[in-house]
């Protein structure tokens, strides 16, 4: 029994002797956390040789977690701290080797805590001492790098005012090549990023690790942009006429800016500058009541902010006049018979599949690019259109794999840019660019390397699959008409090479539109059965051969409604029928499936509309209620509400057909003048 107490007893000893942290350190431990600095004060004080102990598994000290309270609580404990271990205790470094400045960064009364260190640092300093602003953490790090990496413009400026502008570059940089630039633009701390490009310019020179500029990673971040924020009518109202300007005082925002580009002074007119300052005071009142114009006005300050960073950054970017510019004549080839060959297709078929899964496992490996070619893969037409203007040779560049920023905007179906090349006189030089591998524009676009859904959106695999070929079909009207019969390095033409890429999405778009049809086509024949039996069915009943209620006005709307629901209906049939008998080849899905579905569509949405407006109608005879009854309003709302619920649902497919509309309307303008449509406009 004695033995087994001892050994109870010495396992307690161990057991304390391991032990972390004391009683009078976990007090303080859960003051700290709850936030109460008065008792975390009161329990350091009981003991004050544990200031300098670790605090917790972080191992910071009680200083270190004394930035997260008050400037006046630091003072009090660093106070406490013998003056022959303050200097010390100031540089003490936590397991990320966080000193107390890096702390402080994140501190709400940053400035104020600052200024407590330096009381006490400048009475310690000495020659021979490392300032306090200049000791780095485990990553390279100063106070100042930690300031511009988590936004805090604020305490940036402060501290890089006791830094002075000799010795401030060596702050913005780390020994891995990654410097305060790199880590703002990355954070999305924009408003920094402009502040560390004016102080030190050569940041926008400088690589990171992986030979990326600032403006190659910001080239690669189109979600920052507002050509790729979508917002709703509402929103996008509110955003247009929202001032530039946010968390800036008036009186500052007015004052005269130097504009960068020029170095000229802009001085806005009075009668300007009241009104601009107006308006400001008038929406900054409405984002501080309503949180969501709030979030739209931020927005758009990002918005601003990082399209001046990159008007900036790109002056700086001269990486585009290294090009690979050779002429590369193309290797024209008359096709051959085998090529039409079934099984000679066939076999090409099954290669290609081969091929597409070798891509899957082993991607190809390309270079980073300059930053041009990035927002051009990208989509960011701020940054391509700003670019162009400042370099318009750019281009014309042509990188390692031959190919210019046209070949990169085909490839990966950037509309926006495409458009924008359009707008120049360059387009027929870069459409005539044959890539390394004999590639033309051709074969770009009729792969499916780089092919994502949301790019060219649409609901539907038969509907995506007609983007595509609308896609190479604009391609091919301003490709040189011989590159058609080209062949690339595997002896494809582009013609092969549509077809044998998008064999898959073929096969998924014939399945969806044959099950889409037929689910329609069987609506359309119930809505048909049904009207066709309400013509027999006539409200009221008849006398002697003819209707109640024929000289009703409710009456004649009825038969019109059944008799357009019943034609509508069947109509709708016919075109669900034909699809569903139609051979459904590749070049179908251009233009003759996607209209017939559309139509088909529009004809069953009109068919269920009229059905129920001839329902309506229908219980007014029957029951005998008053146009402007209560109970009425009740019966229209409850009768439209599936031709509703249907309308919402189906209204992704309704918009495909805008392009027709217009197409059509165009037509129309041509053949008749202005003046006769609005005169038949306003007979009907």
């Amino acid at each position: 029994m004695d033995e087994m107490q001892a050994k109870e007893g010495g396992e307690l000893e161990r057991m304390e002797e391991t032990k972390l942290f004391s009683e009078e350190m976990k007090e303080a431990q859960k003051a700290a956390m709850e936030k109460q600095w008065e008792e975390f004060k009161k329990r350091m004080k009981e003991k004050p040789e544990n200031i300098l102990k670790q605090f917790d598994l972080f191992e910071n000290t009680a200083i270190h977690v004394a930035t997260r309270s008050h400037p006046q609580l630091l003072a009090e404990f660093i106070e406490m701290v013998p003056v022959q271990q303050r200097w010390d205790a100031l540089c003490k470094k936590n397991v990320e080797g966080n000193t107390v400045l890096h702390e402080i960064v994140f501190s709400k009364k940053a400035k104020k805590m600052v200024d407590v260190v330096f009381r006490f640092g400048d009475q310690l300093v000495t020659p021979e001492k490392e300032p306090l602003l200049e000791l780095r953490n485990n990553r390279g790090e100063t106070p100042l790098f930690v300031a511009a990496m988590n936004g805090k413009l604020k305490i940036l400026k402060y501290m890089a005012d006791r830094v002075g502008t000799m010795n401030l570059g060596k702050h913005f940089r780390r020994s891995d090549k990654y410097n305060a630039l790199h880590a703002s633009v990355i954070g999305q701390h924009f408003h920094v990023a402009v502040w560390l490009k004016r102080k030190d310019e050569t940041l926008a020179l400088e690589k990171d690790e992986k030979d990326l500029t600032s403006l190659q990673l910001l080239s690669k971040m189109p979600q920052v942009f507002g050509s790729h924020t979508y917002m709703g009518p509402f929103k996008s109202t509110i955003y247009f006429f929202l001032p530039d300007g946010y968390d800036n005082e008036p009186s500052e925002w007015f004052k005269k800016k130097k504009d960068e580009e020029n170095g000229k002074e802009d001085e806005p007119s009075l009668c300007k500058s009241a009104i601009s300052e107006i308006n400001y005071r008038f929406w900054k009142r409405l984002a501080k009541e309503f949180e969501g114009i709030n979030q739209v006005w931020k927005e758009k300050k990002k918005h601003k902010l990082v399209e001046h960073l990159a008007n900036t950054l790109l002056k700086y970017d001269l990486t585009w006049q290294v090009s690979k510019n050779e002429y590369n004549r193309p290797k024209l080839i008359t096709m051959s018979d085998n090529l039409h060959n079934p099984l000679i297709v066939a076999k090409m078929r099954s290669e290609s599949s081969e091929k597409m899964e070798e891509r899957l496992m082993k991607t190809e490996e390309q270079s980073q690019g300059i930053a041009l070619f990035l927002a051009a893969k990208t989509g960011i037409v701020e940054i391509v259109d700003k670019f162009l203007q400042v370099h318009p040779a750019a281009i014309y560049y042509v990188n390692e794999n031959k190919e210019n920023i046209l070949n990169i905007a085909v490839k990966y179906r950037q509309k926006k840019i495409l458009n924008l090349i359009k707008r120049t006189n360059a387009i027929d030089s870069l459409a005539a660019q044959i890539t390394k591998k004999e590639k033309t524009l051709l074969h770009e676009v009729a792969r499916m390397d780089h092919y994502k859904a949301e790019h060219l959106a649409a609901p539907g695999v038969a509907f995506q699959l007609q983007n595509e070929l609308r896609w190479y079909d604009d391609v091919r009207g301003f490709t040189p008409k011989p590159y058609s019969m080209h062949c690339d390095i595997n002896g494809y033409t582009p013609e092969n090479m549509l077809e044998i890429e998008h064999d898959g999405m073929l096969k998924e778009a014939q399945k969806w539109l044959k099950e889409t049809a037929q689910s329609c086509s069987t609506v359309a024949i119930l809505v048909a059965t049904v009207v066709f039996a309400a013509a027999y069915t006539i409200p009221g009943g008849m006398e002697d051969g003819i209707p109640v209620f024929l000289h009703s006005r409710v009456f004649i709307f009825f038969t019109i409604m059944d008799v357009v629901a019943l034609a509508t209906s069947l109509s709708a049939v016919v075109i669900f029928l034909s699809i569903l008998t139609s051979p459904c080849e590749l070049w179908d899905f251009h233009k003759s499936l996607p209209r017939k579905l559309n139509v088909g569509f529009a004809l069953l949405f009109f068919s269920l509309m009229t059905t129920m407006l001839a329902f309506i109608a229908t219980m007014l005879l029957t029951i005998g209620l008053e146009w402007k009854n209560w109970t009425s309003t009740l019966i229209y709302s409850a009768a439209f509400f599936p031709v509703t619920m249907f309308a919402i649902i189906q209204f992704p497919h309704y918009t495909m057909t805008r392009s027709i509309t217009k197409y059509l309307w165009k037509q129309l303008k041509k053949f008749f003048p202005m003046r006769m449509i609005q005169r038949c406009m306003s007979h009907i």
